[in-house]
């Protein structure tokens, strides 16, 4: 495609030429004591009737006298000042790109990874297009400080979780993907997933769209023309270019609900919640996991075709339409081989944790059966407030992350994230049961962290009286959560299916983080949702499942043992005060609001 657009360039300049010079010639023989208007007169005129029929004789139709005096003769002019035709819309500009990987290295190893990327127009069109050149310019810079700021911005938590045993490395990649680059547009899209040692990474995206001519944003709203049928219209491309999108809806039909909902505010402020990017022959849209709903959806990117939805967009885009061919989605870009890594050396001091194991605390596990230390009262007792529902809001699915960012409330973090604050404590998590390794390191959440302890929960994995055999090998449990209050550390347990397969799950076990004891483990099946909190003497937590009992569980937090339980319509997934003496209660299909 490189190659027919470089010929097609070629022909035109010389049937632009060839045709100048055919029209000064015809100026030159038109104007010989002929009265007729020089080149500019007769576009003013061709623009302006009126013009025309102001300098013209009523009766002959004729210039008059008066304005046959004020026209002059046409001076003759160097060829080589003749100005050029406008550059064609539809000439492809060249230019190549390159990946610039750089890491932060603590000796040997790799702590943190990053990259930016760096294009060069050729040199016919970066004199063309110096406004572009600027703008790429700017975006270079801009992408550089964002490769090199992670690293600086990320170093010393990398540090302290390396020092701690969880010996992940930080990544923030950028993909580059080519989008349009002719005389209207010079598009692409920025792919960025970003890992944070977690169970998996993150993918979002940012389109660009720059006017060659200006070197300015192209806006939304000079493409779009038509937002209150664009978003089935993309709902419509995303399940006909991904075929297991239809499958997925079908079976999820709140998150198709939910991302055509969602649409019309992804569009506002010059569509700001979405990355999209003009291609030659139609406009990308580009989602970011969980924009389908779930994880397992994944990232996904479609096309919206100028031809086919003509409603949809301002006229003047589809330059293409009659074109024999349409050129490829990032025609006139070439990748160049990726750059050498850019090592940066870490300032602080990796501590290997098989020098220091100071913080290394095995939590005992005295079986699957709930089990309280001796000296510990096992009463269950009262809790010292009541909770009693207020509202209750039902849906077919509640989204939480919606109903977050619509109350302005953050959802609170997982211990499984691998890492989140909370009241003053962080934790991070490496859940890696398949190689025997589950730990959760507990740190003061300050500017200098403070590590209380590692905490090894390897005999939650093979506790003493499991068996060989005894449960499916899939229901091994992990860290749902975790919360320190008065040197006590209480986590949740539990594996993510049905109880059947093995119905020790969904637990929470108490530690004290002086002596590394254990104090107390809860009855199963209490403590499946994403939190629990800490009121009072006791701890509200939920649990429920597909066909099991869904209930809202308080237990006395000195020896685990339930002393209230509410049935609800589903599983209970947050516990969220308000600072008011209420609490909010998500569920998978309700919003709950209790007061306390």
């Amino acid at each position: 495609m490189k190659t027919v657009m470089r010929t097609y360039r070629r022909s035109f300049r010389i049937y632009a030429g060839t045709l100048i010079i055919a029209l000064l010639g015809v100026s030159v023989l038109s104007g010989c004591g002929s009265g007729s208007a020089s080149p500019e007169q007769a576009q003013t005129a061709a623009s302006d009737p009126a013009s025309t029929a102001e300098s013209a004789d009523p009766g002959t139709g004729e210039a008059s006298d008066d304005s046959r005096q004020d026209v002059e003769k046409p001076a003759e002019s160097d060829p080589q000042d003749v100005e050029k035709p406008a550059a064609d819309p539809n000439e492809i500009i060249d230019y190549t790109y390159q990946n610039h990987p750089c890491v932060m290295k603590n000796g040997d190893t790799t702590i943190i990874e990053s990259n930016y990327h760096t294009i060069e127009l050729d040199k016919s069109d970066s004199t063309r297009y110096p406004k572009l050149l600027d703008a790429l310019n700017e975006y270079m810079k801009s992408d550089e400080e964002r490769a090199r700021g992670f690293l600086a911005d990320n170093e010393n938590e990398v540090l302290v979780n390396f020092a701690n045993g969880m010996g992940l490395s930080y990544e923030d990649y950028v993909t580059f993907e080519p989008g349009r680059s002719d005389g209207r547009v010079f598009s692409f899209i920025s792919m960025d997933y970003l890992y944070l040692a977690g169970a998996h990474g993150y993918a979002s995206f940012k389109g660009y769209n720059f006017d060659p001519a200006t070197g300015e944003e192209i806006l939304f709203k000079d493409v779009i023309k038509n937002t209150d049928d664009l978003p089935f219209v993309i709902y419509k491309e995303l399940i006909r270019q991904n075929d297991d999108l239809f499958g997925y809806f079908e079976d999820c039909p709140g998150d198709k609900e939910n991302l055509l909902e969602d649409m019309p505010e992804r569009f506002e402020d010059n569509a700001k919640g979405i990355a999209w990017a003009i291609d030659y022959d139609g406009v990308w849209f580009c989602f970011e996991d969980y924009a389908m709903g779930s994880y397992a959806a994944g990232a996904r990117e479609v096309k919206v075709p100028f031809a086919d939805y003509p409603e949809i967009f301002a006229a003047g885009w589809d330059s293409y339409a009659d074109a024999e061919k349409i050129p490829e989605t990032g025609a006139g870009a070439k990748e160049l081989k990726e750059a050498e890594v850019d090592v940066t050396v870490s300032t602080g001091v990796y501590v290997d944790e098989e020098e220091d194991m100071s913080h290394h605390i095995d939590v005992e596990n005295p079986g699957w059966s709930a089990w309280t230390a001796d000296g510990i009262d096992t009463a269950a007792g009262e809790p010292a407030f009541k909770l009693e529902k207020t509202g209750e809001n039902a849906s077919d699915w509640l989204d939480c992350e919606q109903w977050a960012a619509d109350k302005g409330i953050s959802l609170p973090g997982f211990a499984s994230a691998p890492y989140y604050s909370d009241d003053g404590y962080s934790f991070s998590c490496t859940d890696d049961a398949e190689n025997g390794t589950l730990d959760l390191v507990v740190m003061t959440d300050e500017d200098n962290p403070t590590v209380i302890g590692d905490f090894y929960f390897g005999e939650f994995l093979n506790p003493p009286d499991q068996g060989d055999g005894v449960f499916a090998k899939y229901t091994t449990p992990g860290i749902f959560h975790a919360a320190m209050q008065d040197d006590i550390l209480y986590v949740s347990l539990g594996h993510r299916t049905y109880a059947s397969a093995n119905p020790h799950k969904a637990y929470i076990v108490a530690i004290d983080t002086v002596t590394g004891k254990t104090l107390w483990k809860s009855d199963d099946q209490v403590c499946g949702s994403g939190n629990f909190i800490i009121h009072g003497d006791s701890i509200i937590c939920g649990y429920g499942f597909t066909d099991e009992p869904d209930y809202v569980y308080i237990l006395n937090r000195a020896n685990g043992k339930t002393q209230k339980k509410i049935k609800v319509r589903s599983a209970p997934y947050y516990f969220i005060p308000d600072g008011n003496d209420r609490l909010y209660v998500l569920t998978y299909n309700t919003e709950y609001l209790f007061s306390y």
